[in-house]
C-alpha cells in the first residue's frame, strides 16, 4: 500500500514499491524534476503556514491580554492590600496591556507579517496542488502513449522527453508567475448593477491544465496494449484514487494533530468556548447574588471581574476558531469526500478503460473545485477580535 496523498512518490519506499509493482510503466509514474520542485515548494509552504498561524495566535493573545487589563484591577487590589503597591502593579499591567494592544492592532488589523506569510502559504499551496493535478492529468491523458511505450526503451525515452518539455512550459507559465496566476483562483470584488459581488475566476473553468489533454484522453487504444493499459489504470487507482480516499478519511477523523484536523479543532475549541461562557455566566450570577445577600465572603467586584475574564477569553477562543475556520474546512472536505467516494466506486465498477477514465476525470474535476474552495475560504480568514 502506498502512503496516502503521495502519488508523486515522494518517499523512497513508495518509489521502490512502484518500481516493483509496476516495472513496465514505472517511467510514467516517476517524475524526478516535478518531485524536486514539489518538495522545495512544499517545505516553504509549510513554513509559511506555521508562521502565518503563529502570528495570528500572537495577535489574538495580545488582544485578549490588552482587554484583560482593567478587569484585573479589582483582583490586583485584593491581592496587594497596600494601595501604593497595588497601584504600581496595575501601572505595570497597564503598560503591558498598552503594548499588547498595539501589537494586536499591528499584527491583526494591519496584517503586519501575517498578510505576507498567509499569501506565501496560499500561493505555495496552489502550486503544490497544481503540481499534483498536473502529474495526474498528464498520466490519464497519455494512457495510450504510456501503454504503447511499455516494453519499448525508445518510446519510453520519447515519452519522458515529451513530458519534460510540457512540464517546463508549465513551470515557466505558471510556477514562475504564481503571483499573477494566484488572482485567477481566488475571490475578488466585481462591481456590477447590483453593487460589489464576489467572483472566483477559477470556478466553472475546465480542470484541464492543458486544454489539448481533454481530446488526448479520448485517443483509441490498440488491443495489443491492453495489459499495459491495465497496469497504468491500476497504478492511477492505487497512487491517486485510493490516496485521495485515504486522505479525506484522515482529514475528517479526529485522530491526529490539532492543527491538521478540523474535527479535532471543532471539538476542542467548541467545548472550551462553551465551558468558558458557562463559567462566565455562573460567576456573574454569583456576583449578583453577593450584592443581594450580605456577608458574602468574596466581593461582587472581584466576582464580576472574574466573570469578565472568562468572557473575554471565550471571545479569544471564538476568534481563533474564526481564523482557523474548522467548520468551513470540515464541510468542504465532506463535500469533496462524497465526490471522491463516488469517483472511486465508478472507477472500480468500470470495466472498459473509457469508463475508468471518466471516473478519473470526475476525481480531477473534484480536486480542482476543492482547491478553489480552499483558497477562497482561507483568503478571507483573519485572526482578529
Amino acid at each position: 500500500m502506498f502512503r496516502f496523498n503521495d502519488e508523486l512518490l515522494l518517499s523512497e519506499e513508495d518509489q521502490d514499491l512502484a518500481r516493483m509493482q509496476f516495472p513496465e510503466i514505472f517511467f510514467a509514474l516517476d517524475n524526478p524534476e516535478l518531485r524536486s520542485d514539489f518538495k522545495s515548494i512544499d517545505a516553504k509552504t509549510n513554513k509559511a503556514k506555521s508562521q502565518c498561524r503563529l502570528i495570528g495566535c500572537i495577535a489574538l493573545a495580545a488582544a485578549v491580554l490588552s482587554l484583560l487589563t482593567f478587569p484585573l484591577e479589582p483582583l490586583i487590589k485584593e491581592i496587594w492590600v497596600e494601595t501604593t503597591q497595588a497601584t504600581s502593579v496595575f501601572r505595570m499591567m497597564a503598560l503591558i496591556g498598552a503594548v499588547a494592544s498595539i501589537l494586536a492592532v499591528v499584527l491583526g488589523n494591519f496584517g503586519f507579517g501575517f498578510a505576507k506569510s498567509k499569501r506565501e502559504w496560499l500561493t505555495g499551496r496552489l502550486m503544490t496542488e497544481r503540481l499534483r493535478q498536473w502529474n495526474a492529468q498528464y498520466m490519464i491523458a497519455h494512457v495510450a502513449d504510456i501503454a504503447a511505450a511499455a516494453g519499448n526503451d525508445n518510446l519510453k525515452a520519447d515519452y519522458i522527453k515529451a513530458r519534460s518539455v510540457t512540464y517546463q512550459r508549465f513551470r515557466r507559465s505558471f510556477l514562475d508567475h504564481i503571483a499573477s496566476e494566484y488572482t485567477k483562483y481566488t475571490e475578488r470584488a466585481s462591481v456590477g448593477p447590483g453593487g460589489p459581488r464576489p467572483v472566483a475566476l477559477g470556478q466553472g473553468h475546465t480542470f484541464w491544465i492543458e486544454p489539448v489533454w481533454a481530446d488526448k484522453i479520448k485517443q483509441n487504444l490498440e488491443p495489443s496494449h491492453a495489459e499495459a493499459m491495465g497496469s497504468v489504470l491500476a497504478a492511477y487507482e492505487e497512487t491517486r484514487m485510493a490516496g485521495q480516499v485515504q486522505y479525506t478519511n484522515y482529514i475528517l477523523s479526529s485522530e491526529g494533530k490539532f492543527w491538521s484536523l478540523p474535527a479535532k479543532q471543532i471539538a476542542i475549541l467548541g467545548n472550551l468556548s462553551f465551558g468558558l461562557i458557562v463559567f462566565a455566566f455562573a460567576t456573574n450570577v454569583i456576583a449578583l447574588l453577593s450584592t443581594i445577600f450580605t456577608g458574602f465572603p468574596i466581593s461582587h467586584s472581584i466576582l464580576g471581574s472574574i466573570a469578565i475574564l472568562f468572557a473575554l477569553i471565550a471571545v479569544g477562543v471564538r476568534a481563533l476558531e474564526e481564523g482557523l475556520r474548522p467548520k468551513q474546512e470540515y464541510s468542504r472536505m465532506e463535500n469533496y469526500a462524497v465526490v471522491v467516494e463516488q469517483a472511486s466506486k465508478l472507477y472500480m465498477q468500470g470495466k472498459p478503460p473509457s469508463k475508468k477514465l471518466e471516473a478519473a476525470m470526475l476525481l480531477e474535476q473534484a480536486s480542482y473545485d476543492e482547491m478553489i474552495d480552499f483558497l477562497s475560504s482561507n483568503e478571507n480568514a483573519v485572526f482578529v477580535i
